[in-house]
């Protein structure tokens, strides 16, 4: 969807020339996100405002859809990006819903259409149209303010957005909360999307792909699991920081560890005595009961030992349920903090779909590092 062949921006000339960006090739497919990564003054800005002409290439091409930027006019092209940066840029004389019917109004959209899509787009960043549609954007929190910033780039429905450090200005927590969202958002709707950041726990939990730069070149371009588990240098690897093992915990899910085959499951009508023997007979310590597909707790050997009706009678209840969706890290923060060595791991129907281990994390960890070991 955005190819860059051997793009380079300079500054000025002779003696005081600057380059910028240098000779820098890469392609995001579409549908991806691609996270624009490095220090201040890497070039990363610079290339995201090349994408959309706000800056002008000095050599080299960038290609959208297959056609050269040059070829197209440069207020069609932006009309056909969204474009997010960190200031927000709302006009604060206009309504919320005229700031998101701003570009829709230009491309001559009709009236209802223009209210269905401002009315479907608040909702979708969970903002009420019926509370906030006719407020300013001085009556929002910052957080709000860039929920709009992001609803106002989806109007028109385009195919591509730009994102300079939109997240940047919030608190981290309802910055936290918002790129939640926005990933949700991106699930449904498949946008290209670069996005320029210069947090590695923000590339990292969204994106598809990370390309790094130092001094205006690209030093590597590939997915968060392989520049974390193989740094191409010593600049990668101290860039993202001597906790990548940790780091790596956030792109894991727990279904990508979990045992989904557990030999430990009794069914809630098991009944005791048989319990017991199959404690004794497979050496297990503890087992998970399950009822309808879901767990209901687990049961030990000292639980089942002198009754007679079925297991779930003694059952102890599970305080800590792990979705399938959950990052190993929040799963090993959970286990640190609690006694429980096995968890359950459930759908968002809280249906049972394995078992999960401090083991089972650690050979999941294991497995990623054993390229970079070799």
């Amino acid at each position: 969807m955005i190819e860059y062949k051997n793009v380079k921006k300079v500054y000025g000339e002779g003696e005081t020339a600057v380059t910028a960006v240098n000779d820098v090739s890469f392609k995001i497919v579409q549908g991806e996100v691609v996270v624009f990564l490095g220090p201040s003054g890497c070039g990363k800005t610079t290339l995201l405002r090349m994408t959309n002409k706000l800056e002008s290439v000095t050599s080299g091409a960038i290609s959208v859809g297959g056609r050269n930027i040059r070829e197209i006019d440069p207020v069609r092209l932006r009309r056909s990006m969204g474009y997010v940066i960190q200031q927000i840029g709302l006009f604060p004389n206009k309504t919320i819903f005229d700031n998101i019917a701003m570009v829709p109004r230009v491309l001559k959209w009709d009236r209802e259409k223009i209210n269905d899509r401002v009315q479907t787009l608040m909702e979708l960043v969970k903002l009420d149209p019926e509370i906030y549609s006719s407020r300013y954007p001085v009556e929002l929190s910052g957080g709000q303010q860039q929920r709009i910033g992001v609803a106002r780039a989806l109007a028109a429905d385009p195919d591509i957005l730009l994102m300079d450090e939109p997240f940047g200005a919030i608190d981290p927590i309802n910055r936290d909360q918002i790129q939640d969202e926005f990933m949700r958002l991106q699930a449904r709707l498949k946008k290209t999307i670069a996005f320029v950041s210069h947090d590695i726990h923000e590339a990292i939990k969204m994106a598809d792909k990370i390309a790094i730069f130092r001094g205006g070149q690209l030093v590597q371009y590939d997915t968060p699991e392989v520049i974390l588990t193989q740094p191409k240098n010593k600049f990668v690897s101290d860039f993202v920081g001597a906790d990548r093992a940790l780091k790596v915990l956030n792109l894991i899910r727990a279904r990508d560890a979990m045992n989904k085959n557990p030999k430990n499951i009794l069914r809630a009508d098991t009944p005791c005595p048989e319990a017991m023997k199959f404690f004794s007979e497979k050496s297990r310590t503890s087992a998970i009961v399950i009822k309808d597909d879901k767990p209901m707790g687990y049961v030990t050997p000292r639980l089942v030992k002198f009754e007679e009706g079925p297991v779930s009678d003694v059952v102890e209840p599970y305080q800590v349920f792990v979705e399938d969706d959950e990052p190993l890290r929040d799963v090993l923060s959970s286990m640190l903090m609690d006694s429980m060595t096995t968890y359950c791991v459930v759908d968002e129907n809280g249906t049972f779909k394995g078992s999960i281990t401090y083991q089972n994390i650690q050979k999941k960890i294991l497995e990623l590092y054993e390229d970079d070991t070799d």
